[in-house]
């Protein structure tokens, strides 16, 4: 078990603010664990650290200024065994590992982290060009390291009105939606403990539709090695 903070926008314009405890489990996991304290976002007012960030700001996003509506939260402590059983490793995004400025200084990372991966050769074979992918899949020990932590460190994820990414030192990232996870069979208890964490929800389908594909680098490899 662990514990998950949450804060949501409501239909009052209100934001409500939660603790709650729940299994370890992907599922809760997902929705927490993609950016470390200290993430800096673009809001319409500049970049705003994330745990600074507020349900009711508006972020920069691909699918225009969109204000947050959802942010949840959970620590990484190391040498937990809960921890280094169900909590995957953190990861460090070196400066300019993917060009010049991209990131201006070292971004880190939970699990739950996923960027866009463009390949052109996609466009003929899912319609699209452009997916998502874990940033883990990327760790090469250069761009992308592997980084244990001395200490606990906070992880972070938010929801928009719609799903879609946002820029975090310049390297476009994905906003939390449960995707296919939340319609997996799950108890009806379980169930009811996942969307107690989101008072906003109602149900399932008030998360809307993911605006990209969700995959791996190994699938997207294996499938543009034998594109034309």
């Amino acid at each position: 078990m662990r514990r998950y903070e949450a804060a949501a926008l409501l239909a009052d314009l209100s934001i409500s603010f939660q603790s709650h405890v729940a299994p370890a489990n992907a599922l809760f996991e997902e929705a927490t664990t993609a950016f470390a304290r200290g993430t800096l976002l673009p809001t319409v007012r500049g970049s705003v650290a994330i745990e600074d960030l507020l349900p009711g700001d508006y972020v920069e996003s691909s699918e225009g200024a969109q204000p947050v509506t959802w942010i949840g939260s959970t620590s990484y402590v190391p040498g937990i065994e809960d921890d280094a059983t169900t909590l995957a490793d953190l990861w460090r995004i070196t400066a300019d590992g993917f060009g010049p400025g991209r990131p201006l200084a070292d971004v880190v990372v939970g699990p739950a982290a996923r960027m866009v991966l463009s390949r052109p050769r996609l466009r003929s074979l899912i319609g699209g060009d452009r997916v998502l992918v874990p940033v883990s899949d990327f760790a090469d020990g250069e761009r992308i390291l592997q980084l244990r932590p001395a200490g606990s460190v906070q992880l972070y994820h938010f929801m928009l009105g719609r799903h879609g990414t946002v820029r975090v030192g310049g390297i476009e990232m994905e906003t939390y939606h449960p995707g296919k996870a939340a319609a997996m069979p799950q108890s009806l208890e379980m169930r009811r403990l996942f969307l107690s964490m989101f008072p906003n929800i109602a149900v399932i389908e008030d998360f809307g539709e993911l605006t990209m594909t969700r995959t791996t680098r190994r699938v997207i490899e294996g499938l543009t090695a034998g594109a034309v």
